[in-house]
């Protein structure tokens, strides 16, 4: 039987039936889901039965069931043996997981797939729309609404996260973390993976919410290594060569079943049991010339060539190896179990057993190893034009064509970066490296465009002047009109070099992207819009805000941040119901895209609380404005504006309510921002002077400063320094909070309102 990569009308995978090329959305797999991690092996025939494990796991009633040990131990096979038990009757949840899910975007969108397949009553609309945001809140939005589901469905369910150990991102394992201990007691998650992951193991263990299954119990006995080896190699081995054999494998089911297929049809089973050796790394040496010396020279190529592929179809394989006649291979390699897995229900899609396609790379690089980047090129091309983004540049990267990754990258980051998943951008980044970067503009232009979306200032003002410095003309591939134009919006956006800078560079960037059917165009005009009216131009910012705000092609952040401003500006000219119309929308796009505070999105919020401000809801409107400083404070981000913004006017909404201390506090904070960066900054700088005048003009009489604490006493000493508060908390060993508690204290006992005044009042008191 000969398979084909096409789908029954057809199609190849990645081809819309209309239009051909495929979307954005579709190249990032975000609406259309990588089915083949969703399924679990299916059962084979030559599995040996391991009724003890599979009724360990059965009856396990703990939270997290973790199945851990190292590679070639069964791991998956016993998980999915337990799935296919006729005494279990509960759903499976499978995602098979590969290094792309360390971007939270791509690892949950999967497991909420998953749960909607195991369970059709598990609602998961409203979260698949969740994860679609830019940056995704995970575990304060999306793990809720997962948890919450799971809790209605009242039926039981088994997650399976298979290959955990591929996992590295820190924020990945505390959303898992977070998951683990919210489950309802209906729900198990089951993690497989080759070393300890970095969650709550022995706090689980201690509390009997951990049921874990390790080497010691995954080893084969010797009753299940004969079974096996008779199984697989039609032989029957003697007690005493089985014995010898169990003691050089010491249990361990991959290398017993290579050696199994390494005894078929050999004429003596004694001499080569005698011979073999118990060294992992010489089982593979070992197995390399007595398995795949055993197979034709054609079918011996085709495997190391195609071990390049993390997963392969037929016609990914003719592509990459040169084969022609892949389809009737891999249907002759699975039906001999020559270490090859189906990965979907239809077996189009495989993989090679990982220590299997180990050992047929070292073969590559023995035998053909001029010819690797040649297969990695074919493989880019292929995924490319197939719409796999991500492993088009992952192939690229390894062929060593960092032009061609760089090119890929530059097509698809935004599309990516639209669509939440910064983190794969990020990861494509790295793997680009700083010396590329640094010597080639199109790579320094997605560097700092992926810096500036993490909210990552230095490495953005890092890449800007390669940017500056590029001679390159024409569109770029994610449809700026130029290098230059990318400089302009860089500046333009994050304010790096104060108000001056940022409205010229605002212009230029209007005057360049003057297409509006682009989003660079929406862009260009909202910051215009924003630096105008930070720069105290309210009626000059309308106009291209509301362009910003109009465009059919204006980016999710970009319309609101345009919303946002465009309802302060309507605040201040009195225009309350606008003002709170137009906060309102804004403010509905960050729920709908599950939004961070943390991100331009905190326009949205500071509208919302000028308006409550304005309407008396002082409460309201603290929560509103403290929300985006508290953010801003654990991630900063690029610009300071937004947050400056946010800053004074709660500070007015403080001294409203009556807690000057508080106003003071963050009349100093401006204060500081103001200072570092005072050039164009006119407005502002008159904002903040009648807020410290109103202050003033509230002054209570200091009492006696003896009455200072010790821990005050410490603290003012640390305020005449350059620390930040944040620093002082680190010298003190203190929260920043604490410190900040300290200091309202120090400026109410010496009578002040910012810092500067208390390091002067002190002085004059001739404090120490």
């Amino acid at each position: 039987m000969v398979r084909r990569a096409q789908s029954g009308n057809g199609q190849w995978p990645g081809q819309d039936r209309d239009t051909g090329p495929v979307s954005a959305r579709r190249r990032v797999g975000l609406d259309v889901p990588i089915e083949t991690k969703l399924h679990a092996p299916a059962a084979r025939a030559g599995w040996v039965e391991r009724p003890g494990l599979i009724q360990a796991l059965a009856s396990a009633t703990t939270r997290l069931v973790l199945v851990d040990a190292p590679a070639g131990f069964g791991k998956t096979t016993v998980v999915a043996q337990w799935r296919s038990s006729p005494d279990e009757g509960r759903p499976f949840a499978w995602v098979s997981l590969d290094e792309g899910d360390n971007d939270p975007g791509r690892l949950w969108w999967h497991v909420v797939c998953a749960l909607q397949r195991a369970c059709p009553g598990f609602a998961a609309e409203d979260i698949l729309a969740s994860l679609r945001g830019q940056i995704s809140a995970v575990t304060g939005l999306v793990l809720p609404l997962v948890v919450n589901e799971l809790a209605a469905l009242g039926a039981p369910v088994l997650l399976v996260l298979d290959d955990y150990q591929v996992i590295k991102e820190r924020c990945c394992h505390e959303q898992v973390e977070f998951l683990l201990a919210h489950l309802p007691p209906s729900a198990q998650l089951v993690l497989i993976t080759r070393s300890d992951p970095p969650l709550p193991l022995s706090r689980l263990r201690a509390a009997g919410a951990l049921t874990e299954i390790r080497a010691r119990e995954l080893r084969f006995t010797p009753e299940q290594a004969a079974t096996l080896t008779h199984a697989v190699s039609g032989v029957e081995l003697g007690e005493p060569d089985l014995a010898v054999l169990m003691d050089r494998t010491e249990g361990w089911p991959a290398g017993m079943y290579l050696a199994a297929l390494s005894l078929r049809g050999h004429p003596s089973p004694h001499a080569f049991v005698r011979q073999f050796s118990g060294n992992n790394r010489f089982i593979v040496d070992f197995l390399t010339q007595e398995v795949l010396g055993r197979q034709p020279r054609k079918i011996r190529q085709f495997l190391a060539r195609t071990s390049v592929l993390d997963r392969f179809c037929a016609p990914l394989c003719d592509a990459v190896s040169g084969s022609g006649n892949a389809a009737e291979i891999l249907d002759t390699l699975e039906r001999e179990n020559l270490f090859i897995v189906s990965l979907d229900d239809t077996r189009q899609w495989f993989r090679y057993h990982h220590l299997f396609a180990q050992t047929l790379r070292s073969l590559l690089m023995r035998t053909e190893p001029d010819l690797v980047p040649a297969l990695h090129r074919n493989a880019s091309a292929w995924h490319r034009q197939h719409g796999s983004a991500d492993e088009a540049i992952g192939h690229a990267v390894t062929a060593g064509d960092l032009t061609q990754a760089t090119e890929l990258i530059a097509s698809d980051w935004f599309a990516y970066v639209d669509s939440g998943q910064i983190a794969t951008v990020r990861r494509w980044m790295r793997s680009i490296g700083d010396d590329q970067i640094a010597v080639t503009p199109l790579a320094a232009h997605c560097a700092a465009w992926a810096a500036v979306y993490s909210g990552a200032r230095q490495p953005a003002r890092r890449w800007l002047p390669v940017i500056e410095a590029a001679e390159h003309e024409g569109p770029l591939p994610d449809g700026m009109r130029s290098l230059q134009s990318s400089a302009a919006l860089l500046r333009s956006l994050y304010g790096f070099d104060g108000f001056r800078v940022t409205r010229e560079s605002a212009a230029m960037a209007a005057k360049l992207e003057d297409d509006p059917a682009s989003p660079w165009y929406a862009l260009a005009r909202g910051a215009l819009g924003f630096s105008l009216y930070m720069s105290g131009e309210p009626h000059a910012a309308k106009q291209p805000l509301q362009e910003a705000a109009s465009s059919q092609a204006s980016p999710t952040l970009t319309h609101l941040a345009a919303l946002s401003t465009l309802s302060l500006i309507a605040l201040d000219a009195g225009r309350l119901t606008e003002a709170g119309e137009l906060a309102e929308t804004a403010c509905g796009l960050v729920r709908r895209d599950d939004l961070s505070p943390a991100t331009s999105a905190s326009l949205a919020y500071v509208a919302a609380g000028a308006v409550h401000a304005a309407q008396g809801r002082l409460d309201q409107a603290r929560r509103e404005l403290e929300r985006v400083i508290e953010s801003r404070r654990r991630v900063p981000g690029i610009s300071p504006w937004s947050a400056l913004e946010a800053t004074l006017r709660l500070a007015q909404v403080l001294l409203g309510a009556g807690d000057r201390d508080g106003a003071a506090e963050l009349a100093s904070e401006a204060r500081e921002v103001l200072t570092a960066l005072p050039d164009g900054a006119v407005a502002q700088q008159a904002r903040l002077e009648a807020l410290e005048h109103q202050l003033a003009s509230r002054r209570r009489p200091a009492p006696s400063a003896e009455s200072l604490t010790d821990r005050e006493a410490a603290v003012l000493r640390l305020l005449r320094s350059t620390l930040s508060l944040r620093d002082i908390g680190q010298e003190m060993f203190i929260s920043p909070n604490t410190v900040k508690t300290h200091t309202q204290a120090i400026y109410r006992k010496l009578g002040v309102s910012t810092r500067r005044e208390a390091v002067d009042r002190a002085r004059h008191l001739g404090l120490r």
